[in-house]
């Protein structure tokens, strides 16, 4: 095997999602760029497990600046992941979250693959970056050490 590009630290969230048929390419595989609808998909519940969302980010909201995808296994129609999330300890403005998707295979679980995601706090009203509010940033700070309040 590989070695990973992608090093998340402790993970602090889960969640599971199972593989739909709009998810498969003409390989008759998940298609690439389902794999950050499946990050995003599972940001999106993060964030709602400390009450925030995309777009209401405390007074803010959040910007995707960039994102990373290792492949390792494919994945098909019907199958369960799961996914662990882990987030970077936070800049003045931004983090980085990390995602690792996991498959059951006759084998045993396997990594399918490994996301970086970079986030930024942005104010789309004056379309600026912003400070991650306090007690946001301090949440992000405990997720990164794989606890959270």
């Amino acid at each position: 095997m590989r070695t990973r590009k992608i090093n998340p630290g402790p993970f602090c969230f889960e969640t599971s999602l199972s593989v739909q048929v709009g998810d498969i390419n003409y390989g008759n595989h998940v298609g690439n760029e389902r794999y950050l609808l499946f990050a995003q998909e599972t940001r999106i519940r993060f964030l709602q497990s400390i009450g925030c969302t995309e777009a209401k980010f405390g007074e803010f909201g959040l910007v995707l600046t960039e994102a990373h995808v290792e492949y390792f296994h494919e994945l098909f129609h019907g199958d369960a992941i799961t996914i662990k999330l882990s987030v970077s300890a936070p800049s003045r403005a931004s983090f980085d979250c990390f995602y690792e998707i996991i498959a059951m295979r006759p084998i045993g679980m396997v990594t399918a693959a490994m996301i970086k995601t970079a986030m930024v706090c942005f104010d789309y009203s004056e379309r600026k970056v912003r400070s991650i509010p306090e007690h946001l940033k301090q949440l992000l700070l405990q997720c990164s050490m794989g606890s959270m309040a």
